[in-house]
């Protein structure tokens, strides 16, 4: 009952969206008659295909449709305005005007960062994930987020854009238990993951999505953490990597942020704010759908291209889920990043007691 009921709300909300940004381009369309100041921007995000990128290109469309051409949004590739690991400073001087960002990308300069996305990945669909950002004590990781970003550069956070991950395992060789992992090299950009991959003895190492591809191709690295199976098959890893993991995921859900370089933001009208903010609201309702049913196909689609599932035993699982969540208080280091860890506490005490339990008792 409670799926259908979160099910009928995203729906709710999407209409609620789409309706918004109707309304947005009739107000565009009006003021595409006179002449006024007019913004060109041209974000990226991490992942160069797939349902993340998809999503850019979506929200790029209705913005620049509903202000009747006053905000030009280009998406651009990955690495074409900035490197992926400096877009967040690149919003931050004011090089660009915005971007889509994975905030743990950058949780080396800014701890909270880390628990600003699907913290160790513990929750487990977009409802929880929301609850998390948006609700639980007031919003405050969505605050703490703006806070500390704004004291860092010149940074208006719109707001959170989710996805369905299902983030898998995709290797050379197979990784058939969880003892396997150790003397295997990794590509790895989700601080969680990393931590247990390196705990289990591999070795990690990060690069751009554009490079996984070639990487894998000739040997620097055995497997990679990146994306679910969908993704993986727009990435073309069925084709470096034959073996990918199912069970347990790596990832269920995630949340990247959608960012705007604080000058631009403020010379913005509200109605081109609405604009922004309802396009990243229907963007969400997109994502969800669409990952949803992308990664619901592809586990077919990657038998058929060759790719070889597999399933740890539920010993295995256990025993990863536990490496991840040890490190949970690695990721209280300063006074920001604590209060997020405590946030994300009262969150599993009221809606995952058991999880709850199991992680106090560490």
């Amino acid at each position: 009952m409670r799926k259908r009921n979160n099910v009928l709300k995203v729906g709710i909300l999407a209409l609620m969206a789409f309706a918004l940004v109707a309304s947005c381009f009739q107000t565009g369309a009006i003021a595409a008659e006179t002449k006024e100041k007019t913004w060109q921007w041209y974000p990226s995000t991490w992942q160069p295909s797939g349902v993340v990128w998809d999503r850019l290109v979506y929200i790029s469309d209705l913005i620049t449709r509903g202000s009747g051409g006053r905000i030009k949004v280009t998406p651009t590739a990955p690495g074409m305005v900035c490197a992926v690991a400096e877009q967040l400073d690149a919003v931050a001087t004011g090089a660009t005007p915005a971007m889509m960002i994975y905030t743990d990308y950058y949780s080396g300069k800014m701890p909270l960062l880390g628990m600003t996305t699907n913290p160790l990945f513990l929750l487990n669909n977009t409802w929880e994930l929301h609850q998390y950002v948006e609700k639980q004590n007031d919003g405050r990781i969505l605050a703490l987020l703006r806070e500390e970003l704004a004291k860092y550069g010149d940074v208006h956070v719109v707001g959170p854009a989710y996805y369905v991950l299902e983030m898998i395992m995709n290797s050379k060789v197979p990784i058939d238990s969880i003892d396997k992992i150790k003397g295997m090299k990794f590509r790895s950009g989700d601080v969680p993951v990393a931590n247990a991959l390196g705990a289990l003895g591999a070795s990690v190492t990060w690069s751009p999505g554009e490079e996984i591809y070639t990487n894998l191709s000739s040997g620097v690295i055995d497997a990679c953490t990146y994306c679910g199976p969908a993704d993986s098959i727009a990435m073309g890893f069925h084709e470096v990597a034959k073996y990918w993991l199912r069970t347990p995921l790596m990832g269920p859900v995630n949340v990247d942020y959608f960012i705007v370089n604080g000058k631009v933001w403020r010379e913005l009208p509200d109605d081109l704010k609405a604009v922004v903010e309802s396009a990243l609201a229907a963007g969400n309702a997109f994502a969800e759908f669409q990952g949803s049913a992308d990664n619901g196909k592809a586990w077919g689609q990657a038998k058929d291209l060759g790719v070889t599932i597999v399933d740890w035993s539920e010993e295995d699982a256990l025993k990863w889920n536990a490496t991840v969540a040890s490190f949970l208080p690695d990721f209280g280091k300063d006074a920001a990043s604590k209060e997020a860890i405590e946030v994300l506490k009262a969150y599993l005490q009221e809606y995952r007691p058991e999880l709850a339990k199991a992680l106090m008792e560490q």
